[in-house]
């Protein structure tokens, strides 16, 4: 009599452990995101003029010509609210990317209304728009890391229980 071929469950994979490394890292990073656009003076303005002669520097040996003190601002905005969806999207999953950009968006909008009644700040558009750049990417990458720790949690649950049923 022929054995009946064996099925194998391929248990569910656990929730993926980015959502913890999110929460700790909001927990983290809202402040300082908080302090660095809040603060009535902007800390960088301290280290303008350094920063004006790297980046003169730079320009000087053909290296950058490219940046200036604007452009840098711009960047700087951009980076900050990357890591921000980034965590985000680990805390919301990858299927609520879209809300992780709309919030770090309403964050933005929040910081350059009140750093408009704030003295020695500028609110400003670009900013806002630098910003959602920023959170539109930090979403991306978190959607891209969280398919590919999902694919390799499913490969090592699908090796396990093959190995379970060729041990069983």
């Amino acid at each position: 009599m022929p054995s009946e071929p064996r099925v194998v469950v391929v248990p569910r994979a656990r929730r993926v452990p980015l959502r913890r490394l999110g929460i700790v890292g909001l927990l983290l990073g809202i402040p300082v995101v908080l302090v660095v656009t809040l603060w009535p003076t902007h800390f960088l303005l301290r280290a303008k003029p350094r920063v004006v002669r790297g980046i003169e520097w730079l320009q000087a040996r053909d290296l950058a010509d490219w940046l200036s003190w604007t452009r840098l601002e711009v960047l700087a905005n951009v980076a900050m609210f990357v890591p921000l969806a980034l965590l985000l999207v680990f805390v919301l999953g990858a299927r609520r990317w879209w809300i992780a950009v709309a919030l770090c968006v309403a964050l933005s909008l929040g910081v350059e209304v009140v750093q408009h009644f704030l003295p020695g700040r500028v609110a400003s558009v670009r900013d806002i728009v630098a910003n959602s750049i920023g959170a539109l990417l930090g979403a991306l990458l978190g959607v891209v890391v969280e398919v590919v720790v999902r694919a390799v949690q499913r490969r090592g649950a699908l090796a396990e229980a093959q190995r379970r049923a060729s041990a069983g």
